[in-house]
């Protein structure tokens, strides 16, 4: 059994983590976009969808600590907290004259928020298969 001491320690980092991260995209977002992003039509869905996969991956992985919960509801806590961050950040980008707001951008945020939730719970079920087996032998 992990101590509650460690669990909140790993979850305090987590949560640290999650905010520098969300911080991050937003002052991504406040500069003019990377021409990397406009050398390939799609690049930047696509780098919206990681970006996304990657923020709610880190948010399954706090929600399952916080919730002793096997696996993240398709329909979840992390799922809207994604889902508004990426409104915010399309809402904010308006403000940003370098900057354009896309509805397909938000569509690649919220699909990659998907697939995080989808391999967040393969990982915890094999992580959960595991220590089942140790536990038997």
């Amino acid at each position: 059994m992990i101590s509650s001491s460690i669990v909140s320690k790993s979850s305090v980092l987590l949560t640290l983590l999650i905010v520098g991260f969300m911080t991050a995209l937003i002052i991504e977002s406040s500069q003019p976009p990377l021409p990397l992003l406009g050398f390939l039509d799609g690049f930047d869905k696509i780098a919206h969808f990681l970006a996304f996969a990657f923020l709610n991956l880190l948010i399954c992985t706090l929600f399952l600590k916080v919730s002793n919960k096997e696996k993240v509801p398709l329909f979840s806590t992390p799922l809207l907290i994604t889902s508004l961050f990426g409104i915010i950040e399309e809402s904010y980008q308006t403000f940003i004259p370098t900057r354009t707001s896309s509805l397909y951008d938000l569509l690649a945020d919220i699909l990659g928020a998907i697939f995080a939730i989808l391999i967040a719970n393969q990982i915890n079920a094999a992580i959960h298969r595991k220590s089942k087996k140790i536990k038997h032998e």
